[in-house]
């Protein structure tokens, strides 16, 4: 980040953790994506995600801070065929530089020229991600810092954007994708710890009667919540209670 105060900074990227849990639509992902470059210092920010419904004929999902000019040109280039972003990008496991990628192929050099003509920036990593229903995303975040600072900012870029790039899939994949609820998925304790919080019973309250510490229910409601893609509990008991899975008991 800008900011030469770790605890400011550490402030600002829960704000923004907090920001994509709550997100309730889809049209504010704009919003939040250029905030990023604001906070952030940098040049464009995207996120794509493919397999985010069980439709095989669904569409990739795009969400992007570049000029409308270079998506255009990107697509009348057809760059996706070569462009190691993506090729190489959604099939890694860990962040990768950009320094990284094999242009040895003229088309990726003018690729990555034009990009930055465009206004892309000159250096940038990539962030993926790889859900449990075989979803995946990229974030990809790019900058104009110079060789001798791009070190630091390397490091600092993938410690957070580490984290946000979960929970910015997390929150798309809640607001934009269609995989169903699979009713064996909680287990009953975690349905047992949801019925009670719907009930109105808090963290401890809920322990008391399930004979639990509170930590462990909390653990149970954080798993829930995972496996249900939900922004919060709150969220969780509702889609629980939409599925009926709250009334599975023996």
């Amino acid at each position: 980040m800008q900011h030469p105060d770790r605890t400011q900074a550490d402030m600002e990227l829960f704000d923004l953790l907090s920001e994509f849990d709550a997100l309730a639509d889809p049209g504010q992902i704009p919003t939040l994506l250029a905030k990023l470059v604001r906070i952030y210092g940098l040049r464009s920010v995207a996120y794509l995600g493919v397999g985010l419904t069980d439709r095989l004929e669904a569409a990739p999902y795009l969400a992007v801070t570049y000029s409308s000019e270079w998506v255009e040109h990107y697509k009348a280039e057809r760059f996706v065929d070569v462009d190691p972003v993506v090729q190489v990008g959604l099939r890694r496991m860990l962040p990768i530089d950009w320094a990284e990628f094999d242009r040895g192929s003229e088309k990726v050099r003018r690729l990555f020229g034009e990009a930055s003509e465009f206004g892309l920036g000159r250096r940038g990593i990539s962030l993926p991600v790889h859900g449990r229903h075989g979803d995946r995303a990229l974030l990809s975040i790019t900058s104009d810092a110079a060789e001798r600072d791009w070190q630091q900012l390397r490091l600092a870029y993938s410690r957070d954007f580490q984290l946000l790039v979960l929970h910015m899939h997390q929150a798309i994949l809640r607001l934009v994708g269609g995989w169903p609820i699979e009713h064996a998925s909680l287990s009953p304790r975690e349905r047992e710890c949801l019925l009670w919080i719907a009930e109105g019973k808090t963290y401890w309250e809920t322990a008391v009667i399930l004979g639990l510490s509170e930590h462990t229910v909390r653990c149970y409601l954080e798993s829930a919540r995972h496996k249900l893609g939900a922004a919060n509990t709150t969220h969780a008991v509702t889609k629980a209670g939409k599925a009926s899975l709250l009334s599975q008991f023996p």
